[in-house]
């Protein structure tokens, strides 16, 4: 094996439930030129004694000196990107696993479509038992970036942060994860940006497992005022890039209604103090009465 490994996971360490799982599956890859970044951003649990766990060179393990994502996890996404050496890298949250082949067979999809920075796996979907929920849609072999936001914003694609793998020079030439409050938004809004130039290539095959443990960032129904307030953020970032680039102009309204029917689901789960935040000020959510009214609606039902 090289000195300098090709592939880098980086696993940004703050919960521990599923950790072991997770590290095992990162150590078991059919490819074994990779190195594991483990970056514990300050956890109150014992990350340290999950990682000694394992004795293998490959693993590197790192402690940030405060919790630099409490409010906005892609800054320890970023901070695993600095730490890393690979070539390409991969970005697996602690508590999803990949399948063995993963790392081979994404190095496989490079060697077809050898000038995309953006590499991608099909996924499974589980609860926080292993269960298995749902699968993703599957994504063509190659698609642009225009194709893609317009089937995603169609809700035609599905993804979340760990089924790529990425041309690390290019998503640092990039700037990096995209920083939004408690990264909401900041994992699509993030692969816009880094296959903006050469598109993404995708294996139909589910490689990684997405858990939905109910200790997601994104299953967590707290701050949502807050998250509601990012989440414009990210749709009028994705705009801008939509008129920046010339896409199809038509693309707006979709990102408009999208953003829209967002919010009410989001408003459905908030908890009864966020909610009342948002009522109080529908128009700077842009929500409007009607999407008040239908959340208020839903919660109702869903109460009775």
């Amino acid at each position: 094996m090289s000195t300098r490994p090709l592939v880098t996971i980086a696993i940004p360490a703050y919960k521990v439930r599923h950790l072991h799982e997770s590290l095992a599956s990162a150590l078991s890859q059919t490819y074994e030129n990779i190195e594991v970044v483990v970056v514990n951003d300050q956890s109150p649990d014992d990350v340290a004694s999950v990682v000694s766990q394992f004795d293998d060179p490959r693993i590197r393990y790192f402690e940030n000196r405060e919790n630099i994502g409490k409010g906005d996890p892609s800054k320890n996404w970023n901070e695993c990107l600095r730490l890393a050496r690979g070539e390409w890298f991969c970005l697996l949250c602690d508590d999803d696993v990949y399948d063995a082949r993963f790392v081979e067979e994404l190095l496989r999809v490079s060697e077809r479509y050898p000038q995309c920075d953006v590499l991608r796996s099909g996924v499974v979907m589980t609860d926080g038992e292993g269960r298995e929920l749902s699968t993703y849609p599957v994504s063509p072999e190659f698609e642009t970036v225009e194709q893609y936001l317009w089937d995603f914003f169609h809700s035609r694609r599905r993804q979340t942060i760990g089924e790529f793998m990425l041309r690390r020079s290019a998503i640092v030439q990039a700037g990096g994860y995209v920083n939004l409050p408690y990264a909401w938004g900041s994992d699509n809004l993030s692969i816009f940006h880094f296959a903006l130039q050469n598109g993404i290539a995708s294996t139909p095959l589910p490689l990684m497992i997405f858990r939905d443990s109910g200790e997601n960032i994104s299953s967590d129904c707290k701050h949502m005022d807050e998250k509601l307030m990012a989440f414009q953020e990210y749709i009028r970032l994705t705009k801008e890039m939509v008129r920046k680039e010339g896409f199809r102009r038509d693309l707006l309204p979709v990102l408009d209604d999208y953003y829209r029917r967002a919010a009410v689901a989001h408003m459905v789960g908030a908890s009864a103090e966020d909610l009342w935040r948002i009522v109080r000020r529908p128009k700077a959510y842009h929500i409007g009465i009607k999407g008040v009214l239908k959340a208020l609606l839903r919660r109702w039902f869903l109460s009775h």
